[in-house]
């Protein structure tokens, strides 16, 4: 497929770099000719210097032989307009990266009125993500599948989760509960286990069950997973915005520290139930004064990501609060690790994952079978959940007979609404949704587990 791109900031850069990996050709649209020099070095792309809102710009582009359109512009509205010109060329599917709180509750509209196939906000897919972590604290990472039914989570292991010298095998039987481990990130280096792999402390595991069996897992270890009840916010941009008002429809204690007085006179204004403190949130007896060491979470959404690496390390420090942080750039994940920081969430990462699924499932045509997609661990680990149609390779023959490629799980499969961790004797049928686990980049669609 051919994909154009207008924007050429970390968002757009991401995405084309995702979709070149997935073996689509990119070009990519932008004024800035430093930006587009910049991004083609990295990555193997066409450029075009110019306005995306431009239809001379869009015709040199080649647009009337492209296959999707995607607008990521700094401004909503050249993202909807040049969308817009897009569409007028046929046949080509558009989506805008439309972030303005503005516009957010007329995503329905706008789509349907201007012809959008979709419209993306990373700003509130990276609120929503920050929102679920906040719900499981003691998590670093958690997705729904299947329409909320099953969950897949990432656990870091500590000394007193009682698991460190354990088999996979071992914790799932006395535990007692219906879940499977598959993936483990241990010194950089990812396994997708088996159930005689051995834990030790340290070890980021990701699980895939049902909420109800993941709870009562946690309870065996009497890991503390209950909500929080109060947050502290450092910075009070857009994701602040989204997330300050998910946590106050569930009646929760929100302050946001911000440095902008201006900004404070308007998040107040929107907010009235929150704290709005005006001060400088990098400061640490600034963060102490206004209640870091007493709060349920911290999270650093500042727009410099330095800063909020130092600002969450000080309150995982000073605190046993939740700590999760923002950053768009992935050359601080080392430094990141290796602060122990609880949760960091990337935006541009949440854009591009969800794009690549729509993209996916366009190339197995309209209504193609991959449902979700995510990427765990700096991208090595791609989840996948699939909506199975009939195959006579893929569909009632059992795990034992189906040869899978290499260095994939199925981790489980729901089927009339019931949770199966698979076993040799069970098998893939007509309408399951299947959940896949694999360090394998060549996976797009089920039948592609299959070995050659």
């Amino acid at each position: 497929m051919k994909a154009v791109i207008v924007g050429c900031g970390k968002v757009g850069t991401e995405l084309a770099a995702t979709l070149v990996n997935d073996g689509h050709d990119v070009l990519v649209i932008d004024n800035d000719a430093d930006a587009l020099e910049h991004a083609s070095e990295m990555i193997d792309i066409m450029t075009l210097c110019g306005n995306g809102a431009d239809i001379n710009i869009l015709k040199e582009a080649g647009l009337q032989n492209a296959d999707i359109f995607i607008a990521v512009s700094p401004y909503d509205e050249l993202n909807l307009l040049s969308c817009v010109i897009a569409g007028s060329f046929g046949g080509i599917k558009t989506i805008a990266r439309v972030r303005n709180p503005l516009y957010s509750k007329e995503y329905d509209f706008l789509k349907e009125k201007l012809g959008l196939s979709k419209i993306i906000n990373p700003e509130y897919d990276a609120a929503r993500e920050i929102y679920k972590l906040l719900q499981y604290p003691a998590l670093s990472r958690i997705d729904n599948f299947a329409n909320g039914k099953v969950i897949i989570c990432t656990l870091h292991v500590r000394e007193e989760h009682g698991l460190s010298g354990k088999s996979l095998m071992e914790s799932r039987k006395e535990s007692g509960c219906n879940i499977l481990a598959c993936a483990v990130c241990r010194n950089n280096e990812i396994t997708i286990p088996s159930g005689s792999f051995v834990i030790e402390t340290g070890d980021d595991i990701t699980f895939v069950s049902t909420v109800t069996e993941m709870k009562k897992f946690f309870a065996k270890l009497n890991i503390n997973n209950n909500p929080v009840e109060s947050c502290l916010i450092t910075g009070g941009g857009t994701i602040a915005y989204y997330l300050t008002e998910k946590l106050l429809s569930k009646n929760k204690h929100v302050r946001i520290i911000e440095n902008d007085e201006k900004r404070c006179q308007l998040l107040s204004e929107y907010f009235p139930e929150a704290e709005i403190i005006y001060g400088d949130g990098t400061d640490r007896k600034f963060l102490i004064k206004h209640g870091v060491q007493k709060a349920d979470a911290f999270v650093a959404l500042t727009g410099i990501d330095e800063e909020n690496v130092i600002i969450a390390n000080y309150a995982k420090n000073c605190s046993d609060a939740k700590v999760i942080t923002k950053i768009n750039r992935t050359d601080l994940n080392d430094i990141v690790d290796a602060l122990d920081i609880d949760s960091v969430v990337f935006p541009k990462f949440l854009c591009a994952d969800k794009i690549a699924q729509y993209v996916r499932a366009l190339d197995n045509g309209i209504g193609g079978n991959i449902e979700k997609l995510f990427r765990y661990i700096d991208n090595r680990v791609e989840v996948m959940e699939f909506k199975a149609t009939y195959d006579p390779k893929l569909c009632n023959i059992s795990f034992t007979e189906l040869n899978l490629k290499k260095d994939i799980i199925v981790a489980c499969i729901i089927r009339d609404g019931e949770f199966i961790v698979p076993s040799g004797k069970n098998m893939i049928k007509d309408q399951d949704s299947v959940v896949i686990v694999t360090t394998n980049k060549g996976i797009f669609k089920l039948s592609d587990i299959l070995a050659k």
